[in-house]
């Protein structure tokens, strides 16, 4: 049978139901019923840990697959999500009937835990998809994250540098950790991390090259040591920070970090360094200005 949306229930039947909206209205910071049903500021963070808030309320759902539904609805929520493609998502091995039903009860608890902070019903069920109620404005780390590249992308083709490297700085500021870094082994958040880990690094090296080229060079070694935590055989990541220590005067750091880019690629991939770091390194031992 097709979902019906939940009903606000009391918890008692000695508190009116006018006293509950009301105090959930003032714990959200949504005071005005008629305001807060033109709009409900939600705010989503996924990169790194995972937060959310409803008004001013964090909204805390205990692992379970009902929380791991929430995430996935949460970052399509610009768009009606199947039944199907949930049961396919998260129930890829069970019949359909089994899967429906495990969808119905995860479901079920999670709008039970929803209202707890909230007297609108978040998630609505319509023609066979899930969808977020209008009322409600979401913002999403990832998004914001995402626009604030595409800017930076822009600004910088046209040589607007100093607008393009406040979006991606801005763009770094958001990326508190990798995504749903606490969903490491589910499917469907695999394909999403790797793509923006690599945009992440993208953003890190094209800021860096930035500020190397402005002088920037303390900045610039911040940046490549970010690269280095995530990608330890990143040769570019690597030469930068020789280049910088040895403009720094620091040419022992410079060959220091050349022989950890060695053991690194050695390592992890069993191989040497390209001839374009070696031939850096030799410069640097040289005495020559790189």
């Amino acid at each position: 049978q097709p979902e019906q949306r939940d009903k606000e229930t009391s918890p008692s039947a000695a508190v009116p139901r006018r006293r509950r909206t009301d105090a959930t209205l003032y714990r959200t910071g949504l005071r005005d019923p008629a305001q807060a049903a033109a709009t409900v500021p939600v705010a989503v963070h996924m990169l790194g840990t995972f937060r959310m808030t409803i008004g001013d309320l964090a909204v805390n759902v205990p692992a379970s697959r009902g929380l791991s539904l929430l995430k996935y609805l949460l970052l399509h929520h610009r768009q009606t999500v199947s039944r199907e493609i949930l049961m396919e998502v998260f129930w890829p091995d069970a019949e359909p009937e089994t899967a429906r039903n495990n969808l119905n009860v995860a479901m079920h608890s999670l709008r039970k835990t929803l209202r707890t902070s909230i007297f609108l019903p978040v998630i609505l069920f319509k023609d066979g998809s899930y969808v977020f109620d209008s009322s409600l404005q979401i913002w999403l780390d990832v998004e914001a994250f995402e626009k604030c590249l595409q800017s930076g992308h822009q600004l910088e083709a046209r040589n607007q540098i100093t607008a393009a490297v406040s979006e991606y700085e801005a763009a770094l500021s958001l990326y508190q950790g990798d995504f749903l870094e606490q969903n490491l082994y589910e499917e469907w958040t695999v394909v999403n991390r790797e793509r923006l880990r690599v945009a992440y690094l993208d953003t890190l090296d094209r800021l860096s090259l930035v500020y190397f080229n402005q002088g920037k060079y303390g900045a610039c070694i911040l940046l490549c040591q970010r690269i280095l935590a995530l990608d330890d055989c990143s040769e570019n990541a690597h030469r930068r920070l020789m280049r910088c220590y040895s403009r720094q005067g620091q040419s022992n750091l410079a060959l220091r970090q050349y022989q950890a880019c060695v053991e690194a690629i050695q390592r992890e991939l069993n191989t040497s360094p390209e001839a374009s770091t070696v031939e850096l390194y030799e410069q640097i031992r040289r005495g020559q200005h790189v």
